[in-house]
């Protein structure tokens, strides 16, 4: 994280440059000055175009933003739907009115290429400046967008796959909620070919998204499932409601610990599945560093031209076992920041 902070020497004195680094560290919005920026601010507000907030997934996005603006002295707007039955539809035309308000700058959760990709492109042919984040790794580089920051998530379902295969899981089930997400429909790409590689079976399923917050809905279709196939031994969800919902659908059905359950994403219920051994694992992809460095990106830019290049990766980070009691002190202290609640 000392990297990131590299250029702080010319913005702060040495004590206000240890505050802000330790306020990275720790998560928190720290009570110091805000670093003051080099350049005057042009007119147009900074925009995120982000993930719904009704999800602790995003709330951590969010509390990373909110957290570096404070430090960075910027201030910004976040958007996000209410109603997650229609994000589809109700992301492009978010996406559309942030556009319309020539803002300086848009960080976006690309979810749903097909209709946000030609308005991204429309943004920076007209020299808005625009960062991806979370969502959006493919299409990054065609859409004239500065960079990406967040999860490679084939590498995220590989890596679950290795791990369940290596544990002698047979048959896995990789369960989507959001269907038409090209990041969420990669991480089970990834599963599947590390299961396959290992000579695994596997199994593909998916939900309506306007059921992608409804444990109940989840649990009974993977309870439908586990019931249509008895050879499946191991799941492996894309999002942490998905993973108690698979918990509950094996106590159903008479299965409880005797099917690996693993997901991507955290949330206090999952760390402490893990934690009673329950749930064998969680492939963290850092969300608040994803908001964090998203806002930090846009204040070098804006004010220097500065930004990475190509890919930030805030992901696969895996929580098991071995590292979970410490997961768990953290959240506690700092609500939210490692995408739990």
């Amino acid at each position: 994280m000392q990297e990131l902070f590299r250029f702080a020497s010319g913005l702060a004195s040495t004590a206000t440059r240890a505050g802000a680094v330790a306020a990275l560290g720790l998560g928190l919005a720290a009570p110091l000055a805000a670093i003051q920026p080099a350049v005057a601010q042009d007119e147009g507000p900074i925009i995120a175009v982000s993930g719904p907030l009704s999800w602790p997934f995003f709330a951590a996005v969010k509390q990373g933003f909110d957290d570096a603006a404070e430090i960075f002295g910027v201030e910004y707007q976040y958007v996000a739907v209410t109603d997650t039955a229609n994000m589809t539809s109700d992301y492009p035309r978010l996406l559309q009115q942030a556009i319309s308000r020539n803002p300086r700058m848009l960080l976006v959760g690309e979810f749903f290429p097909d209709g946000m990709d030609p308005l991204i492109k429309e943004a920076t042919a007209a020299g808005i400046p625009v960062l991806i984040h979370n969502s959006g790794q493919f299409f990054w580089a065609d859409n004239g967008s500065m960079g990406f920051i967040g999860e490679d998530p084939y590498q995220m379902g590989f890596k679950a796959g290795e791990i369940q295969a290596e544990a002698g899981v047979k048959h896995g089930l990789c369960f989507n909620q959001v269907p038409g997400n090209p990041t969420v429909e990669a991480r089970c790409t990834g599963y599947v070919d590390a299961m396959e590689k290992a000579g695994a079976e596997t199994t593909y399923m998916t939900i309506g998204t306007g059921d992608a917050t409804n444990p109940q809905a989840m649990m009974q279709a993977i309870k439908g499932a586990l019931q249509a196939n008895q050879a499946i031994d191991g799941i492996y969800t894309l999002n942490a409601v998905p993973a108690i919902s698979a918990l509950r659908a094996t106590e159903e059905v008479g299965k409880a610990g005797e099917i690996m359950i693993g997901t991507s994403d955290l949330s206090n219920e999952v760390l402490e599945a893990i934690k009673a051994g329950q749930i064998a694992f969680a492939m963290d992809q850092q969300p608040y560093l994803q908001g964090f460095m998203s806002i930090q990106t846009a204040f070098q830019y804006l004010n220097y031209g500065l930004h990475p290049i190509g890919l930030v990766t805030t992901g696969p980070l895996v929580i098991d076992s071995s590292n979970v009691e410490r997961t768990l002190e953290v959240n506690k202290e700092h609500s939210g920041v490692r995408g739990a609640s």
